[in-house]
């Protein structure tokens, strides 16, 4: 029977699917303890199990290669890099992995119309039905080819998006060519309406276009596209789509806040089956090892980690102190190893307060009756550390943007002062 109970407002609680709970008695009872923390570490990576193919077609040049790259945090120097290059580069589908997760793969397509793949074969040469999803690009406006594969995409009843690139190149140059009188938004209002007029124009009722930059994903809609793949993904792909991304948004973190959540009753039967560590303070063991391997997934699935900090430091042109000060960060002050996290937990002040908060029935009877209060224990204490990271992880979000949306104003008044 799956675990549930009530937290203080009185809402349910729900833990541990029945499925899940069967699974973890059968490997105690064919393997013991082992067997037990086995069958979590199964569980905890099932999203990677997830097959998730993502087509990237359009033109040569229209920065296909570029975004795949920007997703995979890759430059075209990188080893195992998308090509780049102003010619037709892509000469067959070629899949490139997703660093955070293997099953996830983009797919750079050659465009249609090319002499291998003219219309009457293309589908069939790209093996059509097996992408999730399909990202139409064009640099300038999109061709009557792409036009052609968009409807073939929407009679297949597949989700596709219409991505107009290189907008950063049209500010530049508008600048250039209007000195006096440019204008940023006036150019990403233009080229948004033109896209739209031009594929209504086609037969397409109301369209979205996601216009980017894949050398600058903090601004435009490179994030927002991460957003809309996640909300359009199918149920069981969600779950994977949301965990493999490396962009963040305030939705995409509270995505991510949902799943993490959900492996907190997992990795706590796993720690307390195990447990050998005490808790300072609190008379409760754990199996800290695998406490920390979460705090450490956690920490990089909200882009909390020493390398992930710097990387938004830098963007926001402040030192990683300042950052830290500015913002109160928490997370930043936990040490992450096994004394460090045992010190975060100890500081919970749990022993006054788990008799009455924590209501969590054990899932498992038998091999970890015993081990109940320690479960319920280490549930808190990983929710507490998640919510610690989700709320630093938000901040983060919220100045960034803030910064951006400032820039972009002084851009403006800056330009208004020169034509004064």
């Amino acid at each position: 029977m799956a675990s549930s109970g009530r937290d203080q407002s009185g809402r349910n609680t729900s833990s541990i699917s029945d499925k899940i709970v069967q699974e973890l008695d059968e490997a105690y009872k064919k393997h013991g303890i082992p067997g037990v923390l086995e069958r979590v570490k199964g569980n905890l990576n099932e999203w990677k199990s997830v097959p998730l193919n993502i087509a990237i077609t359009g033109n040569s040049g229209v920065g296909k290669s570029s975004y795949i790259n920007a997703l995979r945090g890759m430059t075209a120097d990188d080893e195992g890099a998308a090509p780049v290059g102003v010619v037709e580069t892509t000469a067959y589908p070629t899949g490139y992995p997703h660093p955070e997760n293997e099953s996830l793969l983009l797919w750079d397509l050659p465009g249609v119309g090319t002499p291998n793949f003219t219309r009457d074969s293309y589908l069939e040469k790209i093996r059509f039905r097996r992408y999730d999803f399909f990202l139409v690009f064009a640099a300038s406006r999109f061709t009557e080819n792409d036009m052609w594969l968009a409807q073939q995409i929407r009679q297949a009843g597949k989700h596709f998006y219409f991505i107009r690139t290189k907008i950063d190149l049209d500010i530049s140059d508008n600048k250039k060519s209007h000195p006096r009188t440019h204008s940023r938004d006036q150019v990403l209002q233009t080229v948004r309406s033109d896209c739209m007029a031009q594929l209504q124009n086609e037969g397409f009722t109301n369209p979205e276009v996601f216009i980017i930059s894949n050398f600058d994903v903090n601004e435009f809609d490179f994030r927002q596209l991460s957003e809309r793949l996640i909300r359009d993904a199918p149920d069981i792909k969600r779950e994977a789509l949301t965990l493999s991304s490396t962009f963040l948004t305030e939705r995409i973190i509270k995505a991510k806040e949902r799943y993490l959540k959900k492996r907190i009753y997992i990795v706590s039967v796993a720690s307390a089956a195990a447990a050998a560590v005490p808790i300072p303070g609190v008379g409760c063991s754990v199996d800290i090892a695998v406490l920390l391997e979460e705090a450490l997934f956690y920490r990089k699935q909200l882009r909390l980690d020493k390398s992930s900090v710097e990387e938004n430091a830098t963007a926001l042109n402040i030192t990683v102190s300042k950052l830290q000060q500015k913002l109160n960060l928490q997370s930043q002050l936990i040490s992450y190893t096994v004394k460090g996290l045992l010190a975060f937990f100890g500081s919970l002040g749990i022993s006054s307060v788990a008799e009455n908060v924590l209501k969590i029935a054990l899932p498992l009877v038998g091999c970890l009756i015993a081990a109940g209060m320690s479960y319920r224990v280490q549930v808190y204490c990983l929710k507490k550390l998640l919510d610690t990271m989700i709320n630093d992880a938000l901040s983060i979000i919220a100045e960034m943007n803030n910064v951006f949306a400032r820039n972009t104003m002084n851009v403006t008044e800056d330009i208004g002062e020169d034509l004064a």
